[in-house]
């Protein structure tokens, strides 16, 4: 709040009076006209400033809201990235892609042992009924299986093919 003073003598001896220069804002250093005196020109550059360090100090306090928030990891204890995030939320995230909880490269690791695990359990379960048909034969040893037998090629043979080399 400003301090504006004058004296009486200077308004009557100033000859347009109280609009004259005959106030004095405490802080500043010479003799003014009222609007000047209460006049604050630095004022609306401080008030500005003002605003944008409150407007930086919540987005920085934002930021770190944002942060706690970030999931970890469950394979390797790293913070998700901002596409990941979006993608345990649901948002972009692609039909039953699951195990949430991972960064990419932990659940693309994840994914490939599963499919490995998968097709291992596959192989076992079709040399099962093979073994249980054998006679003789060490325990745990791999069935022979025959060759492919090689079938004719379902197209009509065109005459590229057909040409002599080819």
């Amino acid at each position: 709040m400003p301090v504006v003073v004058t004296e009486l003598e200077r308004i009557t001896a100033d000859p347009a009076g109280a609009a004259g220069e005959v106030w004095r804002r405490l802080g500043r250093a010479r003799w003014q006209t009222l609007t000047e005196a209460l006049d604050n020109p630095d004022g609306d550059r401080l008030h500005a400033l003002q605003r944008e360090r409150a407007r930086r100090r919540e987005a920085e306090r934002e930021a770190a809201e944002r942060e706690a928030q970030r999931p970890v990891c469950t394979g390797c204890g790293q913070r998700f990235t901002d596409t990941r995030w979006q993608e345990v939320l649901g948002r972009g995230r692609p039909w039953g892609s699951g195990s949430t909880g991972m960064c990419e490269p932990c659940a693309k690791e994840h994914f490939d042992r599963a499919e490995a695990e998968r097709a291992a359990r596959h192989r076992a379960e079709e040399a099962a009924p093979a073994a249980g048909g054998r006679s003789g034969g060490a325990e745990g040893a791999r069935p022979v299986r025959p060759p492919p037998i090689a079938a004719p090629c379902p197209r009509p043979k065109t005459s590229a093919s057909t040409a002599p080399g080819g």
